[in-house]
């Protein structure tokens, strides 16, 4: 049974939309504690609250490691060590003037030091928290719905296209 799909643009099922150009290189952290998992906890103005991974956008002439590591340090003030690629995915994020296309890489990470969850010196404008959370228990609360793909040993490299 595969547990995946890939949509492509001209799939039947995926409405027209307008995207934003350029096309946003982003990388997340997927950090591991026993059976739990380290998550930004974000929430927008009116909406229920929601966990990402963390991470984020790419900047020129940023490596994509080098970017995990900015990234970690500041919005959850954690020295991270970049492990092996685990996968790549597409996400569609609806803004206001259209669909912002994300190519998001997921990279396995270790903490460098004692670590205690909290909100870095400069978090994303809608985090509200940093946690360790049961991926399992809450796996309906990730934005995008990587969840499944991080429980799943046999999970393919790349994911395909998510709704952000």
């Amino acid at each position: 049974m595969n547990l995946f799909r890939f949509p492509t643009r001209t799939d039947r099922t995926m409405p027209e939309r307008r995207f934003q150009a350029p096309i946003r290189p982003t990388v997340r952290a997927v950090i591991r504690r026993d059976d739990r998992i380290l998550v930004q906890v974000k929430q927008k103005p009116g909406s229920t609250p929601y966990l990402t991974l963390p991470g984020g956008k790419q900047e020129p002439g940023e490596t994509l490691v080098e970017c995990l590591k900015r990234e970690c340090l500041e919005e959850i003030a954690a020295q991270v060590k970049v492990g092996p690629l685990l996968h790549v995915a597409e996400v569609f994020k609806p803004k206001v003037d259209g669909v912002r296309h994300q190519l998001e890489v997921l990279f396995a990470c270790d903490l460098v030091g004692r670590y205690t969850p909290r909100m870095g010196p400069r978090p994303d404008p809608s985090q509200i928290a940093t946690e360790w959370v049961s991926l399992s228990a809450r796996a309906t609360e990730f934005r995008p719905g990587f969840a499944k793909a991080l429980t799943t040993p046999s999970a393919p490299q790349y994911l395909g296209v998510f709704d952000g």
